[in-house]
């Protein structure tokens, strides 16, 4: 009796659930945390008698529905996580279960295994010739920059790969493709060339067996908040000696202990599970600025990866810099009011406007330092014989301009007055910033006819 009650409910629990999916895939009545990770949505197919009669509609429907259908997270979420108490493993391609737990991604295992280099070039002799073309192009922008007054220099971050190799999931030899890597190779090169570089990679590798502290998370691909906060005292101390500013100290609280948090578990966070993978707290400190009132807030521009947003992340940075604008891979702008992407701003206006100019990247993405970022300002800021290009002089007594200067801190400080200008570059097809100096232009000009 007590047995059949049992599959009574079970069926009507079945029942239920095959009866309310498709009431919550169309009205959304209970809320799930969101799935993490990058997904492209697949759009509901228009129903084509050819394509029905191909096979194609049903493929198509098949996969908007198994994308859309009604509990979708808490079905991928139990899966996931009884995958992951059972056999440990991974259900996201890009993410690889090491020694203990450890996750490690795609880019650091093609590094590891020297995979790394093809996806820029055919085989290693092409790559090396890659890495010198790139290094003559850090050697030319960073000269060219030293004129203006802009500081330039290389930061190489550490890699996961190498600081926590004995924690990376077991690999065959004959996995191995490649024995070059730009981490070996960069340095020498830049010593050679005089290419002004701060090498986290080095250090780490030195002190990893000895430091006190965590490196690196088992769940993250990043540093640790005290790795990444520790080092900024090494990053501003650097920038002072090479630009000659006084910048402002930093110093650091007493390590307290938490749960790792965003974004220190970006693996944990695409792994989708219902329990956290880190058992353990971590330690973290606060940053404390100085009181210096003699010290120089500069304008600091960095391209390059995600190990930027250790900084990012831990540090005070508007009571350390007047600007602090990120591009993401040369890309995606961060920590910008005016822009969101590299293809909107005047990049011979930024480098010109920057006090100091970084180029950050970990070891697994050395093989493509150029990005377009080193060839755009080299072409921007000379012509084809190396002579400075014409409109630098321009910008220089535009931006060196005190009245110009404070139309265009009134513009970015109201609101109202930057979108206006927003829609003006919209309807002009122009750039903000050339929307921006036409307005100034207009201002000045109407000045001096009063």
């Amino acid at each position: 009796m007590k047995q059949k009650a049992f599959y009574s409910v079970l069926f009507v629990l079945l029942v239920a659930l095959l009866f309310l999916s498709p009431v919550q895939q169309q009205f959304k009545i209970f809320k799930f945390k969101p799935l993490a990770g990058v997904m492209v949505a697949t759009e509901r197919p228009k129903f084509q008698l050819k394509s029905f009669m191909k096979g194609e509609y049903q493929n198509q429907l098949d996969r908007y529905l198994s994308e859309n259908i009604g509990f979708r997270e808490l079905f991928v979420r139990n899966y996931n996580q009884l995958m992951w108490s059972l056999f440990h493993k991974s259900n996201n391609e890009t993410i690889f279960v090491g020694k203990d737990d450890w996750l490690f991604n795609d880019y650091v295992m093609n590094h590891y295994k020297g995979k790394a280099i093809y996806g820029f070039a055919h085989n290693e002799e092409e790559m090396t010739l890659k890495m010198l073309a790139d290094a003559r192009r850090l050697q030319t922008l960073q000269n060219v920059l030293e004129k203006y007054g802009v500081s330039f220099f290389v930061c190489i971050a550490p890699s996961k790969d190498m600081v926590c190799e004995e924690n990376l999931p077991v690999i065959k030899e004959n996995e191995r493709e490649s024995t070059i890597r730009a981490i070996d190779y960069y340095p020498p090169l830049f010593d050679s060339l005089g290419i002004h570089c701060l090498n986290y990679s080095d250090y780490f590798m030195q002190i990893r067996d000895t430091v006190s502290y965590p490196l690196y998370y088992k769940s993250s691909s990043h540093w640790t908040n005290l790795a990444a906060t520790y080092m900024s005292d090494t990053l501003i101390r650097y920038m002072e000696a090479l630009s000659g500013l006084n910048l402002h100290n930093v110093s650091f609280s007493e390590p307290f202990m938490a749960w790792v948090h965003e974004p220190d578990n970006d693996f944990e966070e695409v792994l989708n599970l219902w329990r956290p993978i880190e058992t353990n707290e971590y330690p973290y400190v606060n940053v404390i600025v100085d009181e210096d009132s003699t010290a120089i807030k500069p304008r600091w521009l960095v391209v390059g990866d995600s190990y930027y947003r250790g900084f990012q992340y831990n540090l005070p940075l508007d009571k350390l810099f007047a600007s602090h604008h990120y591009w993401r891979y040369n890309t995606t702008i961060f920590d910008d009011p005016l822009h969101d992407n590299t293809s909107e701003v005047d990049l011979l206006r930024e480098l010109l406007t920057s006090d100091i100019v970084t180029v950050l990247y970990t070891p697994c993405n050395l093989f493509d330092l150029n990005r377009q970022f080193l060839t755009n300002s080299i072409a921007c800021l000379c012509d084809a014989n190396g002579m400075p290009n014409p409109r630098v002089a321009k910008v220089l007594s535009e931006i060196n301009d005190p009245e110009r200067e404070r139309y265009r801190q009134e513009m970015l400080r109201n609101q109202e007055w930057l979108e206006s200008i927003k829609e003006k570059a919209k309807r002009s097809n122009i750039s903000l910033e050339e929307a921006m100096e036409r307005d100034i232009d207009w201002l000045l000009s109407q000045k001096q006819a009063k």
